[in-house]
């Protein structure tokens, strides 16, 4: 069985790449360099060569912000994934920020997404599932080579940095070859990926620096640090995957 990730670039495509994957799965993988999404001729290129089996659409315009002023977002997170998912058994990677409110959020919770991001991304899962592709939700994703904030925080105390954390949001920090290994079981549906423990992004950051013995943390709410409208509680359920504590970046 060939399985092609595209968006191989991203945290989890890379993740994709590196994991061991099942007995007779070979995976393969494109870059936005190597096939942009958003281009039919791209798509037909990139199936006629590969011929996969299954495709995980890892490619997103991840932009939280930005989304809502960048057309290439709507291009990226909203006209690509169904395309994909009309021609090519497609297991598409959506995100915990369909949700807004109060959490835990199972599978079947009807999307109430708060921004522009979440919207798109609620809009692309109703193109998928109906082209019969399948949605696999994630957030709070960190690991190795990844911008976010948790994949980021320990070279940033390592170096002595004053990092500022946000308290007053409810997060469930998951590693990318976690997410990697359950992706390439290619569960069916609507299936949540999170890691079955929560945290503030203060506490995640607490107990790094008290890991790498450096740096300090200094807690912040969501409003103090000027970013557009993210969820409060968008925990996802089940969350089956490692405890965040037990995949701290050294």
């Amino acid at each position: 069985m060939r399985v092609l990730v595209v968006g191989a670039g991203g945290l989890i495509g890379r993740a994709l790449l590196r994991a061991r994957a099942p007995a007779g799965v070979d995976v393969v993988g494109l870059t936005r360099q190597e096939c942009d999404v958003t281009e039919v001729t791209a798509m037909e290129r990139a199936l006629g060569k590969h011929a996969p089996d299954a495709t995980i659409f890892c490619a997103a315009f991840t932009d939280v912000d930005g989304a809502a002023n960048d057309a290439r977002s709507h291009a990226v997170n909203v006209e690509a994934p169904p395309a994909w998912a009309q021609a090519t058994p497609t297991w598409f990677l959506s995100s915990n920020f369909v949700f807004d409110g109060s959490g835990p959020h199972v599978p079947g919770a009807v999307p109430r997404p708060g921004s522009v991001y979440g919207r798109q991304k609620v809009e692309a899962e109703a193109g998928v599932s109906a082209a019969g592709g399948h949605v696999v939700r994630v957030g709070w994703v960190f690991g190795p080579g990844g911008k976010t904030f948790a994949s980021t925080v320990a070279a940033r105390l390592r170096e002595g940095d004053r990092v500022r954390a946000i308290y007053d949001v409810v997060v469930q920090p998951t590693h990318c070859d976690d997410v990697a290994a359950a992706l390439l079981e290619l569960p069916r549906g609507i299936t949540h990926l999170a890691g079955g423990a929560q945290t503030s992004w203060y506490g995640f950051a607490t107990a790094v620096r008290a890991r790498v013995g450096a740096g300090t943390v200094e807690p912040v709410r969501m409003g103090d640090i000027g970013l557009g409208p993210r969820p409060r509680d968008a925990r996802l359920s089940p969350a089956t995957l490692p405890p965040w504590w037990a995949r701290l970046p050294d």
